[in-house]
C-alpha cells in the first residue's frame, strides 16, 4: 500500500488508490510555493501539488495578490475546481479537471499528457491560441473585481487598492525603487477609472501552459485567476512577444474586443507587476524601459 506524500491519513482516505510510489516533480521556477508530485493511481495518472506555507509568505507574488485581490491564498485552493469549471466553459484551452482539493493544503488533478511550453516552442500558432483563449475570457465581464468568482470590490477600489499595493511591496522589497517612479506611479493609479473586469492570470509566462498532444493547448497552474482590468494582462505580453508575434495576437484578439490602450496605466502596472517578481526581473530600468508593442 502507497502513500501520498505529505498527506496524512485523513487526507488520504478518499483519494484514488496509488499503483506505484509517487515520483517528485522539479520545481518549474524558483519561487514555487508547491511541491508537485506525479502520481500513477487505479484512476488514472493524477498531479498532487502540496502548498508549502512557509513559501508563501516568502513569495513576493502572493504577497502582492493577498494584499491587492484580498485572495487568501493558500486558502483559495478549496475553489480550484470552481476555477477549473469556469475556465472549460468560458475559456479556449484545455483544463485539468480537479479530482480533490483542500483549502491551505494540496490539490490532486489529472494528468494532462504533453510537453510544457517554453519561449522557444512559442509560434504563431501558440499565440493565436492565446488570443482565442484570452479574447473569450475577456468577454466575461463584471463590474466588481477580486476573487474570480466571488468578486467583492467595485470600481472605486480599484486605484485606492492598486495604489496601497505598489507601496506595502515597495517598502518591503530589496530592491531600491526611485521616488520619482514611485511618485509618477501613484499618480497614475489616482487617474486610473477602470469599469470593467474580466478573468486574468497576473502571474502569465509560457511556462503556465502546456502543449498537448493534439496540439491543443491547457492551462495547469489554476492558483492566481482573479478579476481584474484586462490591462494588466495586456502589459505582461509586452514582455512575452515579440513585435511580429505581437501582430498575430491583436489580429486574432481583435475578434472579440479592441485592442485596450495602455498609455495610462503602463507605468503603474509595469510597477506592480515588477514588485511582484513574476518574470524573475531584478533590473528595474530594464523592466521599466521594455518595448512598446501595443500603442
Amino acid at each position: 500500500m502507497y502513500s501520498y506524500p505529505e498527506l496524512t491519513v485523513e487526507q488520504q482516505a478518499t483519494l484514488p488508490v496509488l499503483r506505484a510510489p509517487a515520483l517528485a516533480l522539479d520545481a518549474q521556477f524558483p519561487d514555487s510555493t508547491h511541491q508537485l508530485w506525479q502520481c500513477d493511481t487505479a484512476d488514472g495518472m493524477m498531479i498532487l501539488k502540496v502548498c508549502h506555507q512557509s513559501r508563501v509568505q516568502d513569495s513576493t507574488f502572493w504577497l502582492g495578490m493577498n494584499h491587492l485581490f484580498q485572495l487568501d491564498f493558500p486558502q483559495s485552493l478549496a475553489r480550484t475546481q470552481i476555477i477549473s469549471q469556469f475556465l472549460q466553459r468560458e475559456g479556449g484551452f484545455s483544463v485539468p479537471d480537479v479530482v480533490a482539493e483542500q483549502a491551505g493544503q494540496y490539490v490532486l488533478v489529472r494528468y494532462l499528457e504533453g510537453i510544457d511550453l517554453t519561449a522557444e516552442k512559442v509560434d504563431n500558432t501558440v499565440v493565436t491560441q492565446l488570443a482565442h483563449h484570452w479574447g473569450k475570457l475577456h468577454q466575461q465581464i463584471s463590474s466588481q473585481w477580486g476573487g474570480l468568482d466571488n468578486p467583492v470590490f467595485n470600481a472605486n477600489d480599484w486605484p485606492v487598492r492598486l495604489e496601497k499595493t505598489i507601496q506595502f511591496l515597495s517598502g518591503r522589497s530589496d530592491i531600491s525603487i526611485p521616488a520619482d517612479t514611485l511618485k509618477l506611479s501613484y499618480e497614475q493609479c489616482r487617474r486610473l477609472s477602470a469599469q470593467q473586469f474580466v478573468p486574468i492570470m497576473p502571474d502569465f509566462r509560457w511556462d503556465q501552459l502546456r502543449q498537448c498532444e493534439n496540439h491543443q493547448l491547457a492551462v495547469v497552474d489554476l492558483d492566481a485567476f482573479v478579476r481584474a482590468p484586462r490591462e494588466v494582462e495586456w502589459v505582461i505580453l509586452e514582455y512575452l512577444l515579440s513585435p511580429q508575434q505581437a501582430k498575430h495576437f491583436v489580429e486574432a484578439y481583435s475578434q472579440y474586443q479592441p485592442i485596450p490602450d495602455l498609455t495610462n496605466c503602463r507605468l503603474s502596472y509595469r510597477l506592480l507587476l515588477f514588485l511582484m517578481n513574476i518574470l524573475g526581473e531584478t533590473d528595474l530600468r530594464n523592466w521599466l524601459e521594455q518595448p512598446i508593442l501595443f500603442k
